[in-house]
């Protein structure tokens, strides 16, 4: 059998080296295998697995030109573990037993995108220093002009370490020798980090136990689009990762302890071939605090449509045994299909796994792009017997003052976030009168609200006024990003050089969607996405 390397070297040239009348029959197979229906879902797993190389050389790269020995760094196929030794250094279960921890999910909005370039990761890391694991959706792996940066410096690095061990080897040249070693030094602080470890690194600075387990790779609807990561951050002085037994029992050669990892999505274990169903594959991963252990399943749910022909008999006959959305009934329609069938099958994976597992604690966090008054929840939480729905505020920031009817938004959109799990099952979490006290974190009030209008604010709270006694504020931010812009160097000829960045644009950018925007009534609480997010975190209580 061909493994994915070979798999990619085998093409024509390597047919047409076969004998002829093999290297024929050998086309036809192809042609065939093409053909079929199943191709889809081989074509899936390569381009699954081809990623999944992709970010495991990014990872080794981070671990190697960025962290060095700030903290340990484990790259495995089934996930990315940043500060992986915090555990060892921090657990004590002694000190975690009785006492609550706090869950939450939190879609922090394509952290280190150039669409959400403004973020301020200090606040970020504010507002998930309050929990102590974060199921974490949106994260990016670094795009576009920071991509094409980080791939010259680490080529540039790759060629003057081996150019290093030369000179090491001989003996010769000590000057240049030691030339090369200080470019290599500079090299390494150009390179950028993804969005994920710069919310890390805050939150290591509040707490050096925060520790991630990263998804070994991004996904999206189409291989065009931005490629998103889901993740979990935990505090490791009250939160240790656990063995999951879905991944140790799929378990293979290139993985790490089986604490996460993409779910088996095949006929063989689901009884049907779910992994079509899925833009972004949900991520598992198992954790403990005391004598609290347990499960969580994340994932940020489709938003459009697939508009592919069969798209929709694609997604609905794995996940409902229909051809079209018409026959689920109220509740769905052409907009939302694809998200009711992802959220379908995820319901029925908890159930099987919880079937199929000592751990009967497994609980569903994440956005799932659908409001809790959509009629389908009730069938579709049957594939999940006993589970419950939770969160019905909302949770997603409207960036607008109005509503059409003239209604003010307060700065609120839908409920898309939610919780879903068995309480039956776990009991933990639940409070003296035997509910689950779900809760939505928004930072458009209390004392984040605060630090962030601080920094922010650039209108009189509550009207379209300029607030001139910020304008102090403003103009030190505006100062503080161009001194960034004018101080960004990249490699080029093999050289460091200035980045070539129009700084007037850009500068003229940031103060428009940060600042003067907020005197608009389309823009009024877009400040509120451009620092933090445009969803609020969920979350809840457990005892450890």
């Amino acid at each position: 059998m061909l493994t994915g390397f070979e798999k990619r070297n085998f093409d024509s040239q390597n047919i047409q080296s076969l004998p002829k009348c093999f290297g024929l029959f050998l086309i036809v197979a192809i042609n065939l295998v093409l053909s079929s229906k199943s191709f889809a879902n081989r074509s899936l797993g390569l381009a699954d697995w081809r990623r999944t190389e992709d970010y495991f050389e990014v990872c080794q790269n981070l671990k190697k030109i960025v962290i060095k020995n700030a903290y340990e760094v484990d790259c495995f196929t089934n996930y990315h573990h940043f500060n992986s030794s915090a555990v060892s250094q921090y657990y004590k279960e002694s000190n975690a037993r009785g006492k609550y921890i706090e869950i939450a999910a939190f879609n922090l909005w394509h952290p280190g995108s150039g669409v959400s370039q403004y973020k301020d990761y200090e606040i970020i890391a504010k507002i998930m220093n309050g929990y102590d694991l974060v199921a974490a959706m949106e994260l990016l792996p670094v795009i576009s002009n920071d991509e094409d940066n980080n791939e010259r410096v680490a080529k540039f690095i790759k060629e003057a370490s081996e150019e290093i061990e030369v000179l090491e080897s001989k003996g010769t040249d000590p000057q240049k020798l030691k030339e090369l070693k200080e470019k290599v030094r500079k090299a390494g602080d150009l390179y950028r980090d993804p969005g994920y470890l710069r919310v890390l690194n805050e939150l290591r600075k509040i707490d050096p136990s925060w520790s991630l387990v990263l998804a070994p790779s991004g996904e999206a609807a189409d291989e065009n689009y931005t490629q998103e990561l889901v993740g979990f951050y935990y505090r490791a002085s009250h939160v240790k990762p656990i063995v999951n037994e879905h991944c140790e029992k799929f378990k293979k050669k290139s993985h790490g302890t089986s604490y996460a990892c993409y779910p088996k999505l095949t006929k063989s274990w689901y009884g049907e071939s779910i992994r079509q169903v899925f833009s972004r594959r949900p991520f598992l991963g198992s954790f403990q605090a005391g004598r609290f252990d347990f499960s969580i399943l994340t994932s940020h749910i489709v938003f459009n449509t697939p508009v592919d022909e069969g798209g929709m008999e694609r997604v609905l006959k794995p996940s409902f045994g229909i051809s079209d959305y018409k026959e689920l009934g109220t509740g769905a329609n052409k907009a939302n299909f694809a998200r009711l069938a992802e959220m379908k099958v995820i319901l029925g994976m908890m159930n099987k796994i919880r079937e199929e597992s000592k751990e009967k604690d497994i609980i569903f966090l994440g956005d799932t792009n659908l409001e809790s008054s959509n009629e389908q929840w009730s069938t579709l939480l049957k594939s999940f017997p006993g589970g419950k729905l939770y969160v019905d505020e909302p949770t997603t920031l409207s960036p607008k003052r109005f509503l059409a009817d003239g209604q003010e938004t307060q700065g609120v959109a839908s409920d898309y976030d939610h919780i879903v799990l068995d309480e039956s099952e776990t009991s933990e979490c639940l409070k003296s009168n035997g509910q689950l006290s779900a809760r939505v974190g928004s930072f458009l009030k209390g004392n984040i609200r605060k630090i962030i209008d601080k920094d922010y604010r650039y209108r009189v709270r509550g009207t379209n006024n300029v607030d001139y006694s910020q304008e102090r504020v403003r103009k030190k931010k505006l100062s503080d990003y161009t001194k960034k812009l004018k101080n960004t160097f990249t490699i080029k000829r093999d050289s460091i050089e200035v980045e070539e960045n129009n700084i007037e644009e850009e500068v003229e950018d940031f103060d428009s969607k940060v600042f003067k925007q907020q005197l608009e009534d389309d823009s009024y609480y877009r400040y509120f996405r451009e620092v933090v997010s445009d969803h609020f975190p969920i979350y809840f209580s457990c005892k450890g």
